[in-house]
Protein backbone atom coordinates (compact mmCIF):
# COMPACT_ATOMS: atom_id res chain seq x y z
CA UNK A 1 0.00 0.00 0.00
CA UNK A 2 2.74 2.72 -1.00
CA UNK A 3 0.41 4.37 -3.05
CA UNK A 4 -2.85 4.82 -0.68
CA UNK A 5 -2.26 4.09 2.66
CA UNK A 6 -5.18 2.55 4.60
CA UNK A 7 -6.39 5.63 6.28
CA UNK A 8 -6.54 6.83 3.04
CA UNK A 9 -8.55 4.14 1.62
CA UNK A 10 -11.12 4.30 4.09
CA UNK A 11 -11.60 8.13 4.25
CA UNK A 12 -12.48 7.74 0.16
CA UNK A 13 -14.80 5.31 1.31
CA UNK A 14 -16.42 6.90 4.01
CA UNK A 15 -16.61 9.88 1.67
CA UNK A 16 -18.24 7.57 -1.61
CA UNK A 17 -20.84 6.47 0.86
CA UNK A 18 -21.75 9.66 2.71
CA UNK A 19 -22.50 11.88 -0.19
CA UNK A 20 -22.61 15.96 0.53
CA UNK A 21 -26.04 17.30 0.24
CA UNK A 22 -27.07 19.13 -2.92
CA UNK A 23 -29.54 18.71 -4.89
CA UNK A 24 -32.42 15.73 -4.32
CA UNK A 25 -34.85 16.63 -7.07
CA UNK A 26 -37.32 18.63 -4.38
CA UNK A 27 -39.31 19.74 -8.06
CA UNK A 28 -40.02 16.26 -9.46
CA UNK A 29 -43.30 16.30 -9.18
CA UNK A 30 -42.94 19.48 -11.78
CA UNK A 31 -41.70 17.23 -14.57
CA UNK A 32 -43.83 15.52 -17.51
CA UNK A 33 -44.18 12.28 -17.36
CA UNK A 34 -41.90 11.75 -20.85
CA UNK A 35 -39.51 14.24 -18.57
CA UNK A 36 -39.51 12.39 -15.69
CA UNK A 37 -38.40 9.21 -18.13
CA UNK A 38 -35.64 10.67 -19.94
CA UNK A 39 -34.49 12.23 -16.88
CA UNK A 40 -34.46 8.16 -15.40
CA UNK A 41 -32.51 7.20 -18.80
CA UNK A 42 -29.93 9.70 -17.06
CA UNK A 43 -29.90 8.34 -13.69
CA UNK A 44 -29.84 4.45 -15.33
CA UNK A 45 -26.83 5.46 -17.04
CA UNK A 46 -25.00 6.84 -14.56
CA UNK A 47 -26.39 4.48 -11.45
CA UNK A 48 -26.12 0.96 -13.48
CA UNK A 49 -23.25 -1.76 -12.60
CA UNK A 50 -20.33 -0.78 -13.40
CA UNK A 51 -17.52 -3.61 -12.88
CA UNK A 52 -14.13 -1.84 -14.38
CA UNK A 53 -12.73 -5.48 -14.52
CA UNK A 54 -12.10 -8.36 -16.76
CA UNK A 55 -14.25 -11.77 -17.54
CA UNK A 56 -10.89 -13.44 -16.48
CA UNK A 57 -11.65 -15.52 -12.98
CA UNK A 58 -9.60 -14.41 -9.67
CA UNK A 59 -9.18 -18.25 -8.71
CA UNK A 60 -10.80 -19.37 -5.05
CA UNK A 61 -7.46 -17.09 -3.03
CA UNK A 62 -7.85 -14.10 -5.57
CA UNK A 63 -9.19 -10.89 -4.16
CA UNK A 64 -9.47 -7.38 -6.07
CA UNK A 65 -9.93 -4.11 -3.86
CA UNK A 66 -10.10 -0.87 -5.48
CA UNK A 67 -11.20 2.46 -5.44
CA UNK A 68 -13.18 3.82 -8.57
CA UNK A 69 -14.45 7.22 -9.68
CA UNK A 70 -17.00 6.72 -12.78
CA UNK A 71 -17.77 10.20 -14.80
CA UNK A 72 -21.35 9.69 -16.45
CA UNK A 73 -22.15 12.83 -18.91
CA UNK A 74 -25.92 13.99 -18.78
CA UNK A 75 -27.95 13.89 -21.88
CA UNK A 76 -30.69 15.56 -20.10
CA UNK A 77 -29.30 18.65 -17.64
CA UNK A 78 -31.66 20.81 -17.80
CA UNK A 79 -34.37 18.59 -16.63
CA UNK A 80 -32.21 18.13 -13.29
CA UNK A 81 -32.52 21.97 -12.74
CA UNK A 82 -36.52 22.21 -13.41
CA UNK A 83 -36.33 19.21 -10.84
CA UNK A 84 -34.68 20.78 -8.15
CA UNK A 85 -31.23 19.50 -8.18
CA UNK A 86 -29.37 21.98 -10.17
CA UNK A 87 -28.26 22.05 -13.66
CA UNK A 88 -26.31 18.92 -13.74
CA UNK A 89 -24.12 18.09 -17.19
CA UNK A 90 -22.47 14.82 -15.26
CA UNK A 91 -22.17 12.83 -12.17
CA UNK A 92 -19.13 11.93 -10.65
CA UNK A 93 -19.20 9.21 -8.52
CA UNK A 94 -16.66 7.84 -6.59
CA UNK A 95 -16.65 4.26 -5.45
CA UNK A 96 -15.01 1.77 -3.07
CA UNK A 97 -15.31 -2.07 -5.61
CA UNK A 98 -14.47 -5.74 -4.09
CA UNK A 99 -14.61 -8.84 -6.04
CA UNK A 100 -14.00 -11.74 -4.66
CA UNK A 101 -13.16 -15.25 -5.95
CA UNK A 102 -14.84 -18.32 -5.80
CA UNK A 103 -14.07 -22.09 -6.73
CA UNK A 104 -15.42 -22.89 -10.20
CA UNK A 105 -14.79 -19.72 -12.24
CA UNK A 106 -17.23 -17.51 -10.00
CA UNK A 107 -16.63 -14.02 -8.59
CA UNK A 108 -19.10 -12.03 -6.19
CA UNK A 109 -18.15 -8.31 -5.76
CA UNK A 110 -19.68 -5.39 -4.79
CA UNK A 111 -19.40 -1.14 -4.20
CA UNK A 112 -20.94 1.09 -1.96
CA UNK A 113 -21.10 4.93 -3.68
CA UNK A 114 -22.31 7.92 -3.24
CA UNK A 115 -23.47 10.44 -6.32
CA UNK A 116 -23.43 14.26 -4.59
CA UNK A 117 -24.70 16.36 -7.49
CA UNK A 118 -28.07 14.46 -6.62
CA UNK A 119 -27.30 13.73 -2.85
CA UNK A 120 -27.57 10.04 -3.28
CA UNK A 121 -26.23 7.42 -1.55
CA UNK A 122 -25.39 4.24 -4.33
CA UNK A 123 -24.69 0.16 -3.58
CA UNK A 124 -24.56 -2.58 -5.54
CA UNK A 125 -23.69 -6.46 -6.19
CA UNK A 126 -22.63 -8.68 -9.14
CA UNK A 127 -22.16 -12.11 -9.70
CA UNK A 128 -20.17 -12.87 -12.71
CA UNK A 129 -19.29 -16.68 -14.19
CA UNK A 130 -16.71 -17.38 -16.61
CA UNK A 131 -17.48 -20.16 -18.53
CA UNK A 132 -14.41 -20.43 -20.49
CA UNK A 133 -11.17 -19.86 -18.65
CA UNK A 134 -8.23 -17.38 -19.64
CA UNK A 135 -5.58 -19.96 -21.17
CA UNK A 136 -2.88 -19.72 -23.97
CA UNK A 137 -5.19 -19.98 -26.67
CA UNK A 138 -8.54 -18.76 -25.96
CA UNK A 139 -10.02 -15.63 -24.05
CA UNK A 140 -11.95 -15.70 -20.91
CA UNK A 141 -15.51 -15.38 -21.23
CA UNK A 142 -18.28 -14.72 -18.66
CA UNK A 143 -21.56 -14.02 -17.74
CA UNK A 144 -22.29 -10.95 -15.17
CA UNK A 145 -25.82 -10.50 -13.32
CA UNK A 146 -25.44 -7.44 -11.19
CA UNK A 147 -27.79 -4.31 -9.63
CA UNK A 148 -27.86 -1.47 -7.93
CA UNK A 149 -29.92 0.69 -6.42
CA UNK A 150 -29.95 4.26 -5.07
CA UNK A 151 -31.09 6.23 -1.96
CA UNK A 152 -31.21 9.45 -0.27
CA UNK A 153 -32.49 11.75 -3.12
CA UNK A 154 -36.00 12.62 -1.53
CA UNK A 155 -38.94 11.39 -3.39
CA UNK A 156 -36.90 9.77 -6.49
CA UNK A 157 -36.29 6.14 -6.05
CA UNK A 158 -33.70 4.51 -8.43
CA UNK A 159 -32.72 0.85 -9.21
CA UNK A 160 -30.75 -1.63 -11.66
CA UNK A 161 -30.70 -4.67 -12.86
CA UNK A 162 -28.41 -5.90 -15.89
CA UNK A 163 -27.25 -8.90 -17.58
CA UNK A 164 -23.84 -8.66 -19.70
CA UNK A 165 -21.40 -10.69 -21.41
CA UNK A 166 -17.88 -9.68 -21.13
CA UNK A 167 -14.41 -11.00 -23.24
CA UNK A 168 -10.99 -10.89 -21.89
CA UNK A 169 -7.37 -11.98 -22.84
CA UNK A 170 -4.15 -11.33 -20.46
CA UNK A 171 -1.18 -10.30 -21.72
CA UNK A 172 0.80 -10.60 -18.86
CA UNK A 173 0.27 -7.73 -16.88
CA UNK A 174 -1.86 -6.05 -19.78
CA UNK A 175 -5.63 -7.78 -19.96
CA UNK A 176 -7.74 -5.81 -22.68
CA UNK A 177 -11.60 -6.71 -22.37
CA UNK A 178 -14.80 -6.09 -23.97
CA UNK A 179 -18.53 -6.43 -23.00
CA UNK A 180 -22.15 -6.23 -23.61
CA UNK A 181 -25.16 -6.37 -22.14
CA UNK A 182 -28.72 -4.98 -21.21
CA UNK A 183 -30.15 -3.08 -18.60
CA UNK A 184 -33.03 -2.47 -16.51
CA UNK A 185 -33.66 1.02 -14.86
CA UNK A 186 -36.54 1.43 -12.13
CA UNK A 187 -37.47 5.01 -10.79
CA UNK A 188 -40.26 6.43 -9.25
CA UNK A 189 -41.35 9.63 -7.45
CA UNK A 190 -43.19 8.82 -4.46
CA UNK A 191 -45.82 11.18 -3.85
CA UNK A 192 -46.41 12.86 -7.25
CA UNK A 193 -48.34 12.31 -10.04
CA UNK A 194 -45.72 10.55 -12.06
CA UNK A 195 -46.05 7.60 -12.70
CA UNK A 196 -43.10 4.58 -12.03
CA UNK A 197 -40.32 4.32 -14.88
CA UNK A 198 -39.15 0.79 -16.43
CA UNK A 199 -36.91 1.29 -18.99
CA UNK A 200 -34.76 -1.24 -20.90
CA UNK A 201 -31.75 -0.05 -23.04
CA UNK A 202 -28.77 -2.01 -24.06
CA UNK A 203 -24.79 -0.91 -23.47
CA UNK A 204 -21.52 -1.82 -25.40
CA UNK A 205 -18.03 -1.10 -22.77
CA UNK A 206 -14.62 -2.14 -22.98
CA UNK A 207 -11.47 -1.68 -20.92
CA UNK A 208 -7.93 -2.55 -19.82
CA UNK A 209 -6.50 -3.85 -16.48
CA UNK A 210 -3.27 -3.08 -15.80
CA UNK A 211 -1.57 -5.42 -12.89
CA UNK A 212 1.84 -3.62 -11.52
CA UNK A 213 3.64 -5.78 -8.72
CA UNK A 214 2.30 -2.87 -6.53
CA UNK A 215 -0.90 -1.35 -7.78
CA UNK A 216 -3.32 -2.43 -9.67
CA UNK A 217 -4.98 -0.07 -12.72
CA UNK A 218 -8.13 -0.53 -14.79
CA UNK A 219 -9.89 2.24 -17.15
CA UNK A 220 -13.26 1.56 -18.99
CA UNK A 221 -15.82 3.13 -21.17
CA UNK A 222 -19.37 2.55 -21.49
CA UNK A 223 -21.57 3.83 -23.83
CA UNK A 224 -25.58 2.94 -23.16
CA UNK A 225 -28.07 4.83 -24.85
CA UNK A 226 -26.67 8.43 -25.65
CA UNK A 227 -25.02 8.00 -22.16
CA UNK A 228 -21.23 8.24 -21.87
CA UNK A 229 -19.67 6.50 -18.57
CA UNK A 230 -15.50 7.03 -18.46
CA UNK A 231 -14.29 4.75 -15.53
CA UNK A 232 -10.86 4.54 -13.72
CA UNK A 233 -9.52 2.56 -10.57
CA UNK A 234 -6.79 2.04 -8.56
CA UNK A 235 -6.38 -0.52 -5.92
CA UNK A 236 -5.26 -4.09 -5.80
CA UNK A 237 -5.41 -7.29 -7.50
CA UNK A 238 -4.00 -10.71 -6.89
Amino acid sequence: MTIIGSRGLAFIALAAALPCQAGDFPGIGSLAQDEFRALSRDLGAAFAYKGVTPATPLGTLGLDVGLVLTDTKMEHSSLFSLAGAGDTSRLLIPKLHINKGLPGGFDIGGFVAGAPEVNARLFGGELRYAFVDDTLTTPAIGLRASATRATGMGEVKADTAALDLIASKRFTALTPYVGAGSVRTRTSAEGTALMEERINQGRVFGGLNINLVAINLAFEAEKMGDNLSLSAKVGWRF
